[in-house]
């Protein structure tokens, strides 16, 4: 059986948008073109991101993001952060390269406008 590119625990990779190249998770699915994604840094699970599946690139990874966390409560952005910093590790151990990188940051001049 195939697992599902848009299941709850599915981590993915922002490919549109301004977190273009940032690793989520996805909390829940709301229908077959959007889904909650978060972080738990930028986007946490309090107010995870509503995006279209067709902006995600998933992976065929997935981490808990229901029952308990580390500290035996029920799971925090904590948890979320190490779990995908270790899968992200992981993954680029494993395959040698991230599959995506971030876009570059623009070369901004600085005081260009401001006289002296």
């Amino acid at each position: 059986m195939k697992a599902k590119p848009t299941e709850p625990g599915r981590v993915v990779i922002s490919t549109q948008g301004h977190d273009a190249g940032r690793w989520h998770v996805i909390v829940s699915v709301l229908d077959a073109r959007y889904v909650l994604i978060c972080d738990g840094e930028a986007r946490r699970l309090a107010q995870p991101k509503k995006k279209q599946v067709k902006h995600l690139s998933a992976l065929p990874l997935t981490i808990p993001v229901e029952g308990k966390g580390a500290s035996g409560g029920p799971i925090a952005d904590s948890d979320i952060r190490a779990a995908l910093r270790a899968v992200r590790n992981a993954y680029e151990t494993r395959t040698g390269s991230a599959p995506m990188r971030a876009r570059p940051e623009k070369d901004k001049e600085e005081g260009a406008l401001v006289q002296k």
